[in-house]
């Protein structure tokens, strides 16, 4: 922690953040006397002086995180509404954040009270940050800078970008190991082994749930990866980094995340069964290449009974890797009469599944979907291919363009997503432009924000004119994003 933050707790922070939101709340329904706003101004002021202690406190969005005094706050299942609603806040306002200066731990309840209302009602103003500014100079309220968007500086956010080495990396070791793990086990099914255990698979998971719940970002961009001569395990290591991202998103416990991750690391494990020949077809699949195909999902329920695992754990993972073919409504394969709908993690798996088939690359494919146009495609058929609400989630977590999405800008650049922000809110990515060598090749350029704003017209410096599946160029993803 940066050296003010000995003094300081992230809890500190949190209740800070907590006291700013609720106030904010109360002041619109509640007049000045009401005990909920007096209470409310005095936890705030209270909250502000255990954690100022320099001369000012700032707290602020920068790369849809939180930071309280350039302090990172973990985006947890216990801050995740808090967070979301104050990030929603500051941006329907126009702001990045707040700066309190030392001056306010001398502020009246009324001058607080004040500044909370006029912050709040700029909201519903057609210019909330000129309306708010003359609010406070009409209030005579000095002690309160404004962090406008315009204020987070390109080398802010290519800092943070830089920042994350560690952890890319990280991500890329905990991808490596997983994809060996599984391979090691398909081998030792091969190899007619009676009994494949599956210890090290576990440890690998258990590990990558650890570093996942600090940094889903991360592991949600690297599953950009695509290997089309390994396509079966980059794939299943691709579903089960998404299914992990999505199982996050929605509060799942540890246990239960790891569950997931192994069910969905196992997922396509039948396909072992299949001959390479079919598998691999370039043409269209007979009747009968067919059928072998969509046994799969059968085939590893079957070989999951093989493997050195309780019988509990067996069970926990056994219906979602049968399911993860079948859809919403309960059609689609193995053909089957039941009426019960889909598990949650079957509804998961199907979901990640189905995106990474979309964005890969394949020998048989004609066309490739960019990634924004697969999760069309799939919101399209939301509630009858998959769980309306997983398929919002999803949507959520990787963005308007996904992270490893080719973009046309109609400066005449192309360029790659790199950082899609992922609530609802907030749809303009952050990209690095491609600049094209001498024989073929791409390098990568600047770090480019398309958030960013002419200052004197107010229109987007850089608009998107189209979107392409990278391999179009021959570009892997996860070579430009996770580079410095």
């Amino acid at each position: 922690m940066a050296n003010a933050a000995k003094y300081r707790s992230y809890s500190q922070f949190e209740e800070l953040l907590h006291n700013f939101y609720s106030l904010s709340q109360t002041a619109r329904i509640y007049s000045d006397t009401h005990t909920l706003v007096t209470d409310g101004i005095e936890k705030f002021s209270i909250a502000i002086n255990s954690c100022m202690v320099n001369e000012s406190l700032t707290f602020k969005i920068s790369n849809d995180q939180l930071f309280v005094d350039d302090e990172k706050l973990p985006y947890n299942r216990t801050t995740k509404n808090l967070f979301d609603n104050i990030i929603s806040y500051f941006d329907a306002r126009g702001l990045e954040g707040v700066r309190l200066l030392e001056a306010v731990k001398h502020a009246s309840a009324k001058e607080i009270l004040a500044f909370m209302r006029l912050l709040d009602s700029s909201g519903q103003k057609p210019e909330p940050l000129i309306w708010l500014i003359n609010g406070l100079t009409v209030e005579n309220i000095k002690w309160v800078e404004l962090i406008r968007k315009s204020e987070i500086l390109q080398g802010d956010w290519e800092s943070s970008y830089k920042d994350k080495a560690e952890r890319r990396e990280r991500a890329l070791r905990d991808y490596t190991y997983a994809k060996a793990s599984i391979e090691e086990v398909a081998q030792k099914i091969k190899d007619r082994k009676r009994e494949v255990g599956i210890r090290k698979t576990v440890r690998v998971v258990q590990d990558i749930v650890t570093n996942l719940i600090e940094d889903d970002e991360v592991y949600s961009a690297i599953s950009t990866l695509r290997v089309f001569d390994d396509y079966t395990f980059t794939h299943s290591v691709n579903v089960a980094m998404l299914s992990m991202c999505i199982g996050r998103r929605i509060n799942l416990s540890r246990r239960n995340l790891v569950n997931l991750g192994i069910c969905a690391l196992f997922h396509d494990l039948g396909k072992i069964e299949i001959p390479y020949e079919v598998l691999h077809k370039k043409d269209e699949l007979d009747a009968s290449e067919l059928r072998l195909i969509e046994e799969h999902s059968l085939y590893s329920a079957r070989l999951l009974l093989i493997l050195k695992a309780s019988p509990d754990s067996k069970a926990r993972i056994l219906v979602p890797m049968f399911e993860h073919h079948l859809k919403y409504d309960l059609s689609g394969y193995p053909r089957t009469d039941w009426k019960n709908p889909l598990t949650l993690f079957g509804k998961i798996i199907s979901t990640a599944d189905k995106y990474d088939t979309l964005t890969s690359s394949r020998s048989y494919r004609k066309s490739l979907l960019s990634p924004d146009r697969a999760l069309g495609y799939m919101f399209d058929r939301a509630g009858r291919d998959f769980d309306p609400t997983i398929i919002k989630v999803f949507i959520n977590i990787l963005g308007v363009y996904p992270v490893g999405t080719l973009l046309k800008i109609d400066t005449g650049e192309l360029a790659l997503v790199v950082s899609s922000p992922s609530r609802e809110f907030s749809k303009r990515p952050f990209v690095c432009t491609l600049e094209k060598e001498a024989h073929g090749t791409y390098k990568k350029k600047e770090i480019v924000n398309l958030d960013e704003r002419d200052t004197e017209t107010g229109n987007y410096v850089r608009e998107i004119v189209e979107t392409y599946h990278p391999s179009i160029l021959g570009i892997q993803p996860v070579k430009y994003i996770f580079s410095s």
